[in-house]
């Protein structure tokens, strides 16, 4: 059975078990997005800043004027986000993130969606509002649940027992 769970732990950290076929398969997407972003492209396509990032703008001229000035800053700070999961994550089923790995592990999996969209899912409403059909679907809604898992345990209150019904 394959899964991904993440739990608080003190001092900020987050522990996170998966199965070892998730583990393998996330570090692998990890490597591939590191690739994509040292190469500039993602197989024989270009990595644009218009995948990586969603319009700041609503409209067009404005948003390639902010990637313009903003881009390569954008694109060196994800780089070095994956670069630091990919170098400190052997690709190990269980291991714990520490406040500084949680956000390169949020920026990580969440750039790392661009590899299997289409078009960006910003302009694709419909790309997130029915079952998974093909193998890039429900890679999409793992590389998803890596974020939302990793999320959840961050917001968790340890100081607070949890609330029946909440």
């Amino acid at each position: 059975m394959d899964f991904l769970n993440a739990h608080a732990l003190p001092d900020g950290q987050v522990l996170v078990e998966m199965s070892p076929n998730v583990a393998q398969c996330l570090y692998a997407i990890a490597g591939e997005l590191l690739t994509a972003l040292e190469t500039g492209h993602r197989g024989r396509r270009p990595l644009r800043d218009e995948d990586l990032f969603p319009d700041a703008y609503l409209l067009i001229r404005e948003a390639r004027g902010f990637r313009e000035r903003h881009g390569a800053a954008m694109r060196e700070r994800v780089t070095t986000a994956v670069r630091a999961i990919v170098r400190g994550w052997p690709g190990t089923p269980a291991f714990t993130l520490d406040p500084a790995s949680l956000r390169a592990w949020m920026i990580t999996f969440g750039h790392a969606q661009v590899l299997y969209l289409r078009k960006p899912r910003w302009r694709d409403g419909r790309a997130w509002d029915r079952f998974p059909v093909s193998e890039r679907d429900v890679t999409l809604g793992w590389l998803a649940h890596a974020q939302d898992a990793v999320a959840l345990a961050c917001a968790v209150s340890l100081c607070e027992p949890p609330v029946s019904g909440t």
